[in-house]
């Protein structure tokens, strides 16, 4: 029994391996066939301040001149807490040569207030060949009052790009002290 169970791993490994190695391209086969241009972000916007329970709009202005823009990738960092994990969010098909529009973070909860959290968002956008644009940075504050700084519409196109799909969470809920527990 013990010698059929070693075969079976050695074949579990070696499937897995073949498989693995099998699907790893080099830079230059995805550049053969995908082109060498990396995507462009143009132009962004987001309001710096918003409230608790809002849903926060960043704006993206973006082209690929070889049309094969892939997928935004997000990371998320909160004051006092390690580093959210990496979000993708998938280009449609349409929008891989020149995209216009928003990726939204939902910030409603119903178990907590997040006012006076502060988190930075950072995103760039990768091709199917791996190339990555540049990265882009913002800042948000939950406040009691959101930013008055509008997107300009002739910019930017009204369009929901997709979600980023993180849970902001509050750390002093719960801790002593804190208005929560003074109710």
């Amino acid at each position: 029994m013990d010698i059929f169970r070693r075969v079976k791993m050695v074949w579990l490994f070696v499937i897995v391996f073949v498989t693995f190695t099998l699907g790893c391209a080099t830079l230059e086969d995805r550049e053969a066939r995908y082109d060498s241009n990396p995507p462009v972000i143009t132009a962004t916007f987001a309001k710096d301040r918003i409230v608790s329970g809002d849903t926060w709009k960043i704006y993206v202005n973006a082209s690929d001149a070889d049309g094969d823009m892939d997928r935004f990738v997000c990371s998320t960092l909160q004051d006092g807490r390690h580093p959210y994990p990496f979000d993708l969010v998938k280009i449609k098909p349409e929008q891989r040569k020149k995209l216009s529009g928003y990726l939204y973070l939902p910030t409603y909860t119903s178990h907590q207030d997040l006012w006076g959290i502060h988190i930075e968002l950072s995103l760039y956008i990768v091709d199917k060949a791996g190339h990555k644009s540049d990265e882009n940075s913002f800042e948000l504050r939950f406040e009691s009052k959101a930013s008055d700084k509008e997107v300009d519409r002739t910019l930017f196109d009204d369009t929901p790009l997709g979600p980023i799909m993180i849970n902001i969470t509050n750390l002093d809920i719960g801790l002593p002290n804190t208005p929560e527990q003074s109710n």
